[in-house]
Order: C-alpha cells, then sequence, then structure tokens
C-alpha cells in the first residue's frame, strides 16, 4: 500500500488535488483510501469517492503528530484490513508538517507500506513573497517538502508567481517544485506521484 501525505495552508486545494489524483489512479484500476484530519474548501462528496470506490476515514484529533500513534497507525492499518488499497492519502491540516509526519510513519515501520515523498501545496496567489511574513508553518511546510507543488498559477501574475517559485527555491533548494495545470493534463498526477 502506498502512502502519501499532502499538506498546505487551508484553502490551498488539498481536496481539489487529492480527488484529481485519485480519480487517476482508479481510472487505472487502483483502489484509493484518503484519511482527512481537516475538511477542505470542497468536501468529499460521498456520491463522488463511491462512484471512485474511495473509502475515507476522519482523524478526530487536535494535532496528528500528537496522537500518531494511536490515531494515524489504527486509521492506516484499519483501511488496510478493511479495503486494501493500493493507495492512501492523508489530508493533512496546514498546522502539520508533512515531512515530520513521513519521518514518524517511517519509524512505525508499518508492513507493505510504501510512502511516498511529501507533497506540500501552495496557493500560488495567495503566497507570500517576503519571507519574513510568511506564518511559521507554511515556512517550515516548504522547506521539509519533497515536492512542492504551486497551485493556481494561471490566477497570479507572472511576476507574483515568479517571486512565489524563487522564494520556493530559497526556502527549499532540493524540493522538486511542480505547477499544478489549469486543466487535466495525463503528465500531472503520474509526475506528482513520482
Amino acid at each position: 500500500m502506498k502512502v502519501s501525505i499532502i499538506g498546505g495552508a487551508t484553502g490551498s486545494g488539498k481536496t481539489t488535488l487529492i480527488l484529481k489524483l485519485a480519480k487517476y489512479l482508479n481510472s487505472r484500476g487502483e483502489k484509493i483510501g484518503v484519511i482527512v484530519q481537516e475538511n477542505g474548501e470542497v468536501d468529499y462528496d460521498e456520491k463522488t469517492l463511491t462512484d471512485l470506490g474511495i473509502k475515507t476515514r476522519e482523524v478526530n484529533s487536535v494535532c496528528i503528530p500528537c496522537s500518531l500513534d494511536t490515531d494515524i497507525r489504527s486509521n492506516l492499518l484499519t483501511i488496510q484490513e478493511e479495503f486494501n488499497p493500493d493507495t492512501v492519502f492523508i489530508e493533512a491540516e496546514e498546522t502539520v508538517l508533512p515531512h515530520k509526519l513521513k519521518a514518524d510513519l517511517e519509524r512505525m515501520e508499518l508492513d507493505d507500506v510504501e510512502l511516498l515523498p511529501s507533497v506540500v501545496l501552495v496557493d500560488s496567489p495567495e503566497f507570500e513573497i517576503e519571507e519574513d511574513q510568511l506564518t511559521e508553518y507554511v515556512r517550515k511546510q516548504t522547506a521539509g517538502a519533497e515536492i512542492v507543488c504551486m497551485g493556481k498559477v494561471w490566477l497570479d501574475t507572472n511576476k507574483h508567481s515568479d517571486a512565489v517559485l524563487k522564494l520556493i527555491r530559497k526556502l527549499n533548494p532540493d524540493a522538486k517544485i511542480i505547477v499544478y495545470p489549469e486543466n487535466d493534463d495525463e503528465n500531472f498526477p503520474a509526475e506528482l506521484l513520482g
């Protein structure tokens, strides 16, 4: 079972991104699971989830890192046992550092679990271009991500999105940076999922 952790600020488009990736994988015959810690702007519609064969589990916890051993581990094991999905997405709230969550899951040595690169989604038009204006969580998420996905670039000016890209590269020179396309692009999900 592959596990993908996707973080980012509230409203950055995490839920929409996960649904897009789930549809892509489902069209290739994969079963998908989603663990949600926070509801995004776009709710996970039950009909859409059923049509895609997606099973969800909600983490009823104030803080993912505070309850990893009980909530996340138990939810991953339960979804694996009950549904045996090929891929599980963990949608983390904006105060969670996906790379730290991934490191914690690696230490748990879960059987038959492959952790995909940690992803942080940034909303290009809303992203501050001065480092000292970033919230602590946004800065730390961006600096620690293995993949930074720039979303809503088509709604941004070229000057601002170039400044966002420059700041991301400054914060995290090792990250793979991917631009979330406005329209469907077959290569995008494959690139993001490695």
